[in-house]
Formats: structure tokens, sequence, C-alpha cells
């Protein structure tokens, strides 16, 4: 009957084991409730439990042993009894364990906890209460380690499977955040503006509290932090770190204590990112960094892990590429804005070429080229000076007060510094003090300020005319523009000055042939009154002589090149014959009638050719 009760008690022992292992727990409590079920049922005499930790096996429980703690190594014979055994086991102990510790427990049992392929754990027993193991036992063992075994696998597979779905739904969420972000990142094209945006996905994604993102400066080379966010304050952040080398092949994402010698070769000095409390640093990165994050702790109790790293790498592509593509972007603008500058130069160019083309004195010409600079161009200041014989003298002028005109700007020969410009060489400066390289000091003194220094040659390329004539014709020269000077500015002036070099040459050449033909207006009066006065000597013939204050109106030289081409103009008007001579800013005419039109006066004495030369005309047409 006692026997009997054994077996019920057994059985339904064994029944509340399956429906306990059935159910899902945690590693831990089913390796504390097996062993407990298993010293219940077997009625173990002393016995313990361990646990894998790392390669070594840790006590976890015990009865009747002495030991407060005991580790076994996870040796080779160990691992054969999942392999080769995979049952409890009741003899050759030593198979699988060092025969000081068969020897330390007296092992009489042991049961492998198993997952698997591999040994989880064992429980080790040095016998029964009472009794030694019978058969029963023995299938009861083999029957709970089974039980034991599966209900631990099945923990074991379903706390990976929640381990999965988590990673599948941080992955999922990842792919989310990066499309977003990849989104917002990849559409906004402003350079300022994605820096904004930058920091607050780099701070959204990863809870930084303190979050930075900085770009290397294309100029200087340093890398400038332009976004900046601390969520727990307003406060900003404004500085730069200089590198040793932009050149990088390394890993994307540096810790700041594990990676002290990677941070140290890439930036002069490190300590400034203490400054940003950075504990990671994210470089934005291919071939060559073109920027950087830096992230500080969590705001929360997260830690950063693989699947935020993850991330935040898949960030730092999509960054990568966004700043590539808004720095086209801006290079695509500004080459489009500089192309419609250009072609609106180029059509303000060729307005002036057509203008100056249509020029018939030298005057007309400097007075039409400064006032397009300072009108289509911005140009504030600049001259045009001459060649007057032996110097270059002030021909016309732009943004002075005193007007300079008339004074020299350079001697014959050319100083050294400016025989570049006997080749066509257009000279410049960009600094405000640039003058001063190419002007003597007393010529600075009447300049006065500017901003920039461009001297443009007027020179003409022919051979021919290089051979007799190697100097320039003159000079354009530019002090100050309307910001500071730029080159195209700078190809500007030169063209300009090449374009009117040619027409000023042939202005030279056809004055030049215009003096060697034409009537001297003064002797012509002259030998025209001396006939006069011969004609009255001899034959009583009378005659008026009459003056007139006479001033070119402006751009009217082609009229006057007219009048001056026959140098001597008759005119027939009311049947009064007269002669008109125009020199000296007068106008003279020989009638045999009164004149009584307005602005003519009469010379007294017309008949006294000395009294005539010798007349006051200036006091006389005040009067």
């Amino acid at each position: 009957m006692g026997d009997a009760n054994h077996t019920f008690y057994r059985f339904e022992g064994l029944l509340l084991a399956i429906e306990f292992f059935t159910q899902r727990f945690h590693l831990n409590q089913l390796s504390e409730f097996s062993f407990e079920f298993v010293n219940e049922i077997l009625t173990l005499n002393a016995s313990a439990l361990f646990i894998r930790d790392g390669e070594r096996f840790v006590m976890r429980q015990k009865r009747l042993y002495a030991d407060k703690e005991y580790f076994i190594p996870y040796t080779g014979k160990l691992r054969r009894m999942v392999t080769f055994h995979g049952r409890t086991v009741r003899n050759d102990f030593t198979a699988f364990f060092e025969q000081r510790e068969v020897d330390h427990f007296q092992m009489n049992w042991a049961m492998p906890l198993m997952i698997d392929d591999e040994l989880h754990g064992f429980i080790v027993s040095n016998g029964k209460i009472m009794g030694q193991f019978t058969d029963e036992d023995i299938v009861m063992s083999d029957t709970l380690m089974r039980l034991i075994n599966n209900s631990m696998e099945n923990s074991q597979h379903f706390a990976d499977l929640q381990q999965s779905n988590h990673k599948l739904d941080q992955k999922i969420f990842n792919l989310f955040a990066i499309h977003h972000s990849t989104k917002a990142l990849l559409s906004e094209v402003t350079l300022h503006r994605l820096h904004e945006i930058a920091t607050d996905v780099f701070s959204e994604v990863s809870s930084s509290q303190i979050t930075s993102f900085g770009v290397v400066d294309p100029i200087t080379g340093r890398l400038r932090i332009t976004g900046y966010r601390n969520v727990s304050s307003y406060e900003t952040y404004h500085g730069d770190f200089e590198l040793h080398t932009q050149a990088y092949n390394g890993p994307i994402v540096l810790h700041m204590e594990r990676d002290q010698e990677r941070i140290q070769a890439l930036f002069v000095s490190s300590e400034q990112l203490r400054d940003l409390e950075a504990e990671y640093i994210i470089l934005i990165v291919k071939d060559h960094i073109i920027g950087m994050v830096t992230l500080s702790r969590p705001v929360n109790d997260r830690v950063y892990d693989e699947s935020t790293f993850e991330l935040i790498e898949s960030l730092a592509t999509s960054t990568f590429i966004a700043i590539s593509n808004a720095m086209l972007f801006q290079e695509v603008h500004r080459q489009r804005e500089s192309a419609e500058n250009k072609l609106k130069l180029l059509t303000t160019l060729n307005k002036l070429v057509r203008n100056l083309n249509e020029c018939t004195t030298s005057e007309e010409l400097c007075y039409f080229t400064l006032k397009t600079l300072q009108v289509s161009f911005g140009v504030r200041k600049a001259l045009i000076c001459l060649r007057f014989g032996d110097h270059y003298v002030v021909a016309d002028t732009i943004g002075w007060e005193a007007d300079p005109k008339g004074r020299t700007v350079f001697p014959l020969p050319l100083p050294e510094w400016l025989e570049a410009c006997i080749d066509g060489e257009t000279l410049f400066d960009y600094m405000a003090d640039g003058a001063a390289r190419f002007f003597s000091k007393e010529v600075l003194q009447w300049m006065g300020a500017g901003n920039c220094a461009v001297l443009a040659p007027l020179t003409v390329g022919n051979r021919i005319v290089l051979a007799e004539d190697p100097y320039p014709k003159g000079f354009l020269i530019v002090l100050e523009a309307a910001s500071s000077l730029t080159e195209e500015e700078v190809l500007l002036i030169d063209t300009v000055a090449k374009s009117i070099a040619p027409v000023l040459h042939q202005m030279i050449i056809t004055r030049s042939v215009r003096e060697q033909y034409k009537l001297d207006q003064r002797q012509a009066f002259v030998q025209s009154l001396q006939q006069h006065i011969q004609s009255w000597e001899q034959y009583r013939m009378g005659f008026f002589l009459h003056y007139q204050a006479y001033r070119m109106p402006p751009f009217a030289g082609l009229l006057q090149a007219d009048q001056d081409t026959d140098g001597l103009e008759q005119r027939d008007q009311d049947d009064v014959r007269q002669t008109i001579f125009s020199f000296d800013g007068y106008r003279f005419r020989i009638s045999y009638e009164p004149i009584e039109l307005a602005g003519w006066l009469p010379i007294p004495d017309p008949y006294n050719l000395q009294a005539v030369l010798s007349y006051d005309y200036a006091l006389n047409n005040e009067g």
C-alpha cells in the first residue's frame, strides 16, 4: 500500500510538473523551479544547481552542501555530456567531470539541463535521502529531464522570437525614420537650413541631450559648428575645429574614450570636444570628411545600442548625400547666376562698344566710357589718362569732387613696375591700399582713397603700330568699385580698355591727317583781312568787321569737323556777302554791310591789322 501511495504521489508530482513546465517562464525561473521539483519528486539528499556563466558553471542553489559558492570550468568533457550522452548520469562521472569535482560533491547522480545542443546547466547529487536509485527513479529523472529541457528550449525559443520581433520592430521603425529623415534631408537644397534639419534629425533619433552638427569650410579647411541643440536649455555654440587631415577611411562612429587615438589623429585640439559634452562622434564621410555630428548622453534611460548606431550610420550616409547635393545645387545656382551676369555684362559691353564706335573725338570716347562704367557696372571712381608728349595726362574722370583734369599721372619712360603694361597686361590689386604699388606719392595725394586699383593700358596689338610706338596710348584706371573687386570686374575693365584702344588709335591717326590738310583759321583770317585792307587802300572799297564769342556745344564734334574740313565757309544771306572764321573761341565776319544780328559786335578800326590783332575781345565782349 505504501509503494502504491509513493507511486501515486510521484505521478501527481509529475502531472504538476507538466502543468508548470508547459507555461512560459524566464530561464532563471525554470532553472530554480527545476531544482525544486527534482529534489521533491526524487527525494534527493545533498544537491546543487549549476548554471553556465560564460566559460564556467556557477553554483546557483544547493542543499546540504557546505560550499557558499563553487565554480566548475566549461571543459571539453562537459561538452560531451550533451553531444554523446544526453540523459541523466548514474556512473562514469569522470567522463564528464574532473575527479576532484566528483569527489568534492560525492557524485552519485547528475542531470544535464540542455537547450538544443548547448549545456545550460546541470544538477548534481550524492544520492537519495533513503535508499539507492531504482529503475523507477531513473525513468522518472529522465522524464523530468526531457520535460525540463523542452520547457527551457521553448522558453529560450520564445525569448529569441520576442527578441527577433523587437529587432524587427526596431528595424521597421528605423526604416520609417530613415525614410522620413532622408526625405526631409534630400528635399532641402539650402545649406544653412539643411544643417538645422540634420541637427534636429540626429537629436530626435538618438535622444541625445546635446547634439551638434558641423561641416568643413571649403576655404579654410576647418570644421565649423553650424548646428547646435541642447534639449534642456537654449544655449548656442559657435566654434570650429582644426583637422590634421580630411582624408579618412575608418569607422564612422567613434567613442570619445575607446577611440581616443583615432580622434587625436583627426583633430588638432580634441579637448574642444568636451565643450560639446560629446560621448560619440559620427563622421559625415565618404573618402574625405565633409562634416560631423556629436552626441552627448541620452536624456532618458535609453542606451546607445547597435540598432541606434545602425540608424545613425544610415542617416550619416543620407546626410552626406544631402550635403553633397546641396553643395552641387548651390554651385549650379552660382554658375547660373554667373552665366546670367556674364550675359548681361556682354550685352552691356556690346552696347558700349557700339556707342564707342560712333564717337568722333577722344573727349566723347572718354566721357562715354567712364559714364558706362559708372552707370552699368557700378564703378565709383575711375579716370582715363592719355599721352600728351612725354606725359600721361588725365583726360576725364568720375568720382572726384575736385576735377583733376590735366594732371600728370605717369611720365615717360614708364617706371619699371609698369613695364608689363607695354605688352598689354592689366595690373591690379584687390586691397584698398593697392594704388600705392603703382603711383607716386604726389599722384596719390590728389587721387585720394579707394578700395582697389586696376591699371588697364590702352594698347593696340598691331605689330606695325607697336614697332613705331611701343608705349600705350593711355590708361583706364579704376580706383573704387561698387564693392570688393572681383576677377570678373578686372576682366571687364581689361576688355573695355582693349575695345577703346583701337578707336582711340584711329582717332589719333585721323586727327593727324586732318591737321596736315586743313587750313589754319587764324592764318586764313589774317590773309583775308590783309586783302580787304589792300582793296580799301587801292580802291576805297569799305568793309565791316564783326566778332562773336563762340563755344562749341557738347557732342558737336561732327558739325565742327565738317566746318573745319573746308576751313572757310561762304554764306549768302539777304544779299550780304560774308566771310566767317572761327578760332580761339570767337567767330569773325568780314562783310560789306553792317551786321545787325544779335550777338555780333563791331570791331573798331578794321583797316588797321595790328589794331585788330591786339584788340581785347574778352573785355569788350563783357562790356
